[in-house]
């Protein structure tokens, strides 16, 4: 199975040298890309032998990313990871489900800690641990993935096409979602994946900004429309069952506040 591991890079990531370690140590034998500006290719060529450098065809994360899967074309599956985030050692266990599926249309995914710049834990994401309840949960606007860690099969990517390169900061939501209308099989692996690293001067940080192109991908894949009242409740009700032990953490660590709100506040310390 030959997995390909895309980073949109600007090549100023205080992180970027921890994140190529971890695609070495939790996805051996793969192929790690990084897309850069073009005067930036041979400097990190040259700091990072092991890996491919190319340039990015466009502007923006997401076009980035496209150029990534472009240029290496000869593969079976890819994740992306941002440079300054880290794959987990579930990632390892992960991709050995990935190679059983070889030749279908498969989104592999598992858990994501929250780290801050020190690599210490700040909590969990909560997913979906049931994926054919993740189109009611879609409906009931919660995200039941999260890109960190999450692998996609050529076939899948076949049927759902490129990122949307226009987007600027919804571009993976975007594209899990179509992922998930396309019919393509979700997995759920155990265990964490993946860890989203918390950090001052963050695009996530940016809510308002966020919330509105998020409104309008929902807007444009119709992602709110109703699927049951039943189904969305059995989906609402699994998730947040699913996901008791995160939320106590939060709790304890921060109070009563929002995911959204613990996003923002981490990542400003």
């Amino acid at each position: 199975m030959k997995l390909l591991v895309v980073t949109p890079t600007l090549g100023d990531s205080l992180w970027l040298d921890e994140t190529v370690a971890s695609v070495a140590r939790c996805a051996p034998g793969s192929r790690h890309v990084l897309v850069t500006r073009g005067e930036r290719v041979d400097e990190l060529a040259g700091r990072f032998p092991l890996t491919a450098v190319v340039a990015e065809a466009g502007r923006g994360m997401y076009a980035a990313i496209n150029a990534g899967l472009a240029a290496e074309g000869d593969w079976d599956a890819f994740t992306y990871i941002n440079d300054d985030d880290v794959l987990l050692s579930g990632f390892a266990r992960l991709c050995t489900r990935v190679a059983a599926a070889k030749g279908e249309a498969v989104m592999f995914y598992g858990r994501v800690r929250l780290i801050d710049v020190e690599g210490r834990r700040l909590g969990g994401i909560p997913i979906s641990t049931m994926p054919a309840c993740n189109r009611a949960l879609y409906a009931e606007r919660l995200e039941p993935v999260y890109q960190h860690g999450t692998v996609i099969t050529r076939a899948a990517w076949d049927r759902v096409g490129d990122f949307d390169g226009e987007l600027r900061l919804c571009g993976d939501s975007d594209y899990l979602a179509r992922v998930c209308l396309a019919g393509v099989a979700g997995k759920f692996v155990r265990g964490e994946v993946a860890a989203f690293r918390l950090r001052p001067r963050q695009l996530t940080q940016n809510r308002e900004e966020m919330e509105t192109e998020r409104s309008a991908v929902d807007g444009k894949l119709g992602l709110r429309r109703d699927v049951g009242q039943w189904r969305r409740w059995c989906a609402r009700i699994g998730f947040r069952t699913a996901n008791l032990h995160l939320y106590a953490e939060r709790v304890a660590k921060y109070g009563w506040k929002r995911f959204d709100t613990v996003i923002t506040v981490s990542g400003q310390r």
